[in-house]
């Protein structure tokens, strides 16, 4: 059987706007086209400075404070007799005032929203109130993530994509470890059902399944099982996506290391069928990782954790990934995983449009426990790091994904003065909305898109508000 019985996944229907593509107006005069917010001195027009706020103490009691008395919502009404699109129940927001993201800025302005869709944007530059609005941006989108809120794809996806809502993400891509090919095929139809089910609820979209593997390297395996992996080979990978007549099994991307044997094979099929393909878990030097790129590659699986360095004499996969724009890099932001420095130096050489900023969150992330157990392991738990404990006594943990959610990397981020507000926010909405092809319906604030939108208060980025398809989930 050829290559044309792969397929890329069909993914739940997407509302599209009705009416006009645009409609941007700055003050009370329309106008066609892309509002684009000045940068002058105004600071509602202009990035946020680095080095930002610290959180505030008493985040419960403030956040109740901050719902009663945000000036954002201006209008609320309840949604009776339908369910907007892709999120019901709830009430259904008519109208956000803040200082809006766009195009990498800050702009204080309107927000109308029609039918779960961003319908209008009014641009208020000259506001004299523009320091006390809150934030508005997209709702964040997480690319890897195994796990949130005490849940996990397998176990309760729901009760997962709730969790994420609540806390400022409102799409993301279930993420399973490899497994035997077949068992692995029927995890993905599993979770990919459970995701079906969700469509019409009040939570975080699914836009797709993420596989971390089975096709690494083991000896570049970290924390994943190696007895799990798999042998790369069209057989298996078949065996993954299921029938030629399905719909891939929800299947968006998969983590492979493009040096192993028969790599370049899958790379060649998965491009042929629209599954993403993202380099990690790898040793592979830097030759081997551009001519993944040129074969089809998109992406790079969390950029300098279990992928091959960079020297001054060989790249590795990490050069490549600080170097290649056909890939759009993930990077972990709990300040763990990779250093400060490190960080920077990434943000320097590819730009917030390059790098999604990912959670690579456990179960445990979002319940605030400092120890958890999953698949029959222990996870300790430190400044929302997860660990695995020392193998022997006085021995060094294991890093084991984050207890962390990609707001809360946010807040790291600015807070330690590596990125702008807008900056990290790119990060974690815009750019990884543009890696899955999906930035005309989420990730940016725009007219026609899914009116998928969070609200923070400054200083501190504290969540106020949280809406999925224009229905407030907080």
């Amino acid at each position: 059987m050829g290559a044309d019985h792969l397929r890329r996944p069909a993914l739940p229907a997407r509302p599209r706007a009705r009416g006009p593509a645009q409609d941007v107006r700055r003050g009370g005069g329309a106008r066609r086209g892309r509002a684009r917010p000045g940068r002058g001195a105004d600071p509602a027009h202009a990035p946020a400075r680095r080095g930002g706020e610290g959180l505030p103490r008493g985040l419960r009691a403030r956040a109740a404070r901050v719902r009663a008395h945000c000036a954002l919502v201006l209008a609320q009404t309840p949604v009776r007799g339908r369910r907007s699109a892709g999120g019901g129940g709830g009430h259904g927001v008519k109208e956000l005032r803040g200082r809006l993201l766009l195009d990498g800025a800050l702009v204080a302005g309107r927000i109308g929203i029609d039918k779960g869709l961003i319908a209008r944007i009014e641009l208020e530059p000259n506001t004299r109130d523009a320091d006390s609005l809150p934030v508005i941006a997209p709702g964040l989108v997480d690319l890897h993530i195994h796990g949130f809120a005490g849940s996990d794809p397998l176990d309760d996806l729901g009760g997962m994509a709730r969790g994420l809502a609540r806390h400022g993400t409102t799409a993301f891509q279930p993420t399973l470890f490899p497994r035997d090919p077949e068992a692995l095929g029927a995890d993905a139809e599993r979770v990919w059902s459970a995701a079906q089910a969700l469509a019409e609820t009040p939570a975080a979209r699914v836009v797709g399944l993420h596989l971390e593997g089975p096709f690494i390297n083991p000896e570049a395996a970290g924390a994943l099982p190696v007895a799990d992996l798999a042998p790369a080979s069209v057989a298996g990978l078949r065996k993954i996506l299921g029938p030629a007549t399905g719909d891939g099994r929800g299947i968006r991307t998969i983590t492979l290391a493009p040096e192993i044997a028969g790599a370049g094979d899958l790379i060649r099929e998965l491009v042929r069928a629209g599954v993403r393909v993202s380099l990690g878990h790898s040793r592979a030097k830097a030759a081997e990782a551009r001519a993944a790129a040129r074969a089809g590659a998109v992406g790079a699986t969390h950029l300098f954790n279990a992928m091959s360095g960079l020297h001054h004499r060989e790249a590795g996969l990490v050069g490549v990934a600080l170097t290649e724009s056909a890939l759009f890099a993930e990077i972990i932001g709990d300040l763990t995983h990779v250093g400060a420095d490190a960080f920077e130096v990434a943000l320097a050489a590819r730009g917030p449009e390059g790098l999604c900023l990912v959670s690579d969150a456990l179960r445990g992330a979002g319940t605030g426990c400092d120890v958890f157990h999953w698949h029959g392991r222990e996870h300790i738990v430190r400044d929302g790091t997860s660990y695995y404990p020392p193998a022997e006594p006085g021995g060094e943990p294991q890093l084991a994904g984050t207890a962390c959610s990609q707001l809360e990397m946010v807040r790291k981020l600015v807070k330690a003065g590596i990125a702008t507000v807008p900056e990290a926010l790119t990060m974690a909405s815009a750019t990884p909305a543009r890696a899955l092809d999906l930035d005309g319906e989420l990730g940016s604030i725009r007219v026609g898109a899914r009116a998928d939108l969070i609200a923070l208060e400054t200083p501190g980025l504290l969540l106020a508000r949280s809406l999925v398809g224009g229905c407030d989930v907080i």
